[in-house]
């Protein structure tokens, strides 16, 4: 078997063996290559990471109606010079984090784990996806003011909801690459606390350090993925 189709086998699995839900042979033969292949076993490690923090994530109860919306709006172009995305593109990404956002995709404690790892996989599936991660707001006296959400696909994109901001008004967003880059890709406006805006992006989600909002004479809103 070439190591390219164990590697597209294995990455089929994963979820299941991050649920720890994997069964029979197929489990014992992912194992074996996850033995020999660092690059599986890194994304066996951040599905596993993913999974636990989207259960700590998932809110208590579904977002209000026309919350779907809204998140297209988001993620949409919005001025002139954007790179243009098909309509289907738009509704994708939506789809994978109204998923996340509603419990769709990570359930709760005491859903059936090899029922979480299929919505998993499936979620990822849509707009080409390879993996999804979801981070906590900070800032260095809040330890949360909303959350950060990242997806790699097609197109890959970011989503930010603040919750509860100390100081309104427009932040700049900025994303921290790991080799300590900024990169400026927006504006978020947040009124009474509350936001929430998005984008699609270039660069690879494993490149993101951080996320971070910016306004003058307002402490430091960040989201950490790295």
């Amino acid at each position: 078997m070439a190591e390219s189709q164990a590697c597209q086998e294995t990455r089929e699995l994963l979820p299941e063996l991050a649920a720890g839900v994997a069964e029979g042979g197929a489990r014992a033969v992912a194992l074996a290559h996850l033995g020999r292949c660092l690059d599986c076993r890194r994304e066996l490690s951040e599905i596993t990471a993913v999974l636990d923090d989207l259960v700590l994530l998932a809110p208590e109860h579904e977002p209000s109606p026309g919350f779907e919306t809204s998140v297209l709006n988001a993620l949409a172009p919005a001025r002139p010079g954007r790179r243009p995305l098909r309509a289907t593109a738009f509704a994708a990404a939506a789809a994978v984090l109204v998923a996340a956002l509603t419990g769709g995709l990570v359930g709760r404690q005491t859903s059936d784990d090899r029922q979480l790892a299929r919505q998993y996989r499936d979620t990822l599936a849509v707009a080409d996806g390879r993996y999804f991660v979801a981070a906590d707001i900070s800032t260095a006296v809040e330890p949360s003011t909303g959350h950060a959400f990242a997806y790699q696909g097609s197109p890959s994109w970011v989503f930010i909801s603040v919750e509860s901001a100390s100081s309104s008004g427009t932040y700049q967003v900025q994303l921290i690459t790991t080799d300590h880059r900024a990169i400026d890709i927006g504006l978020c406006g947040v009124t009474d606390g509350k936001g929430s805006w998005g984008t699609t992006i270039q660069v690879p989600i494993r490149d993101i350090s951080r996320i971070q909002l910016v306004r003058a004479g307002a402490p430091t809103m960040s989201a950490r993925f790295g």
